[in-house]
Parts: structure tokens; sequence; C-alpha cells
């Protein structure tokens, strides 16, 4: 529970009432799951997770353009994609043949194929017609950062 509060951005003090329990203790825990490599500390108070330590291993990069009578649903596309949890970012694109964008975190690939049936129930439900669906699994991760300078 501890990492999942971390990856919601929740503080250490935060962290303990939640769970009802002491902030030393969530802070001897962490201390195991920092020396564990499951988190990492950026700076005082600041942590992210070690998504292929905590079992999140799949991730990809998906590409979705709609078919043209299907471009008036692009918000409700877009407003169901930010509800979903194992979805990390949606971009709108411009420049593409591809209206949107969007990077996602699954366990394996088997969430992944489960997740992708929903979506496109979820899709023809909605009467939302896709021209193109293009997915791409990362093989490999040589950086995850978030940009930290503001020149």
């Amino acid at each position: 529970k501890i990492i999942e509060y971390i990856l919601k951005g929740k503080t250490q003090s935060e962290i303990a009432k939640l769970l009802g329990i002491t902030l030393r203790t969530v802070q001897n825990r962490m201390r195991v799951l920092e020396e564990g490599e499951y988190i990492i500390k950026l700076k005082e108070g600041y942590w992210i997770a070690n998504y292929q330590k905590i079992g999140l291993n799949v991730l990809a990069v998906v590409f979705l353009d709609l078919d043209i009578e299907s471009k008036g649903k692009l918000d409700l596309l877009i407003e169901h994609l930010k509800k979903l949890d194992y979805i990390e970012n949606v971009f709108e694109i411009v420049g593409s043949p591809y209206d949107l964008c969007f990077i996602v975190r699954y366990k394996d690939i088997e969430e992944y194929r489960q997740e992708r049936r929903k979506f496109m129930d979820w899709l023809r439900k909605k009467d939302i017609r896709i021209n193109h669906l293009q997915t791409f699994i990362a093989s490999r991760t040589h950086k995850d950062h978030r940009r930290t300078i503001i020149v």
C-alpha cells in the first residue's frame, strides 16, 4: 500500500494517516523498500517507484487514429482514457495521421491483452470507430526521467 500511495504523490505523514500507523512505522517500511530498490529517493520527501521491481514490466506507446465520423467523440475518449489507472499519459497530437498517443504500463502481456479487449469493447459500445490503432511495446528502458530544469 505504501508504494501505491507514493505513486499517488502522498507524503509520509499522509501515508501514515491513511494506513492508521505511526509516521515512524512508515519511515521504517520505506527505508526497507528503498534498500530493496522498490522505491528510489529523488530528494528529501520525494520518492518514485522502480516499476520493474514492483512488477509493472510492460511499457507501451499507443497511437490511435479515429474514423472521420468519430472525431467529434475525441473529448469523450480522452476523458475515458484519463480515468484508466494503467494509462500514464494521454497526448492529443498534431502533424501526424494519428489523433492520440498514450503511454500505458502493465504488469505483463496478459494484462495488456485483457485491458486492450476491454478498451475495444468500450469503443464499440460508444460507437467510436477507429481507422488504426498501433501499439509499440518497449523492450528495455534506457532513461526514465521527468524534466527538472526550467530555463
